[in-house]
């Protein structure tokens, strides 16, 4: 099963990402910011990361060049 990590501020836009993705039998974990992200990636190893590029604490830019 492919691993997924979807980094989105947006509560909604989170979840409902996240569901879809499970429907389609993926592993789904989330962040609400790009620092919990960054944590998550290098514990969870994702096969891709969806991430939004305006949040609060880290945008998208930082968040990618920390978890590559």
């Amino acid at each position: 099963m492919d691993k997924i990590l979807v980094i989105e501020d947006e509560k909604n836009l989170r979840d409902t990402i996240k569901e879809i993705l499970e429907l389609n039998l993926y592993d789904v974990k989330t962040a609400e910011n790009g620092l919990i992200g960054v944590a998550k990636a290098l514990q969870f190893k994702p096969d891709i990361i969806i991430c939004d590029v305006m949040m609060p604490e880290m945008d998208g830019y930082e968040t990618v060049s920390y978890t590559h």
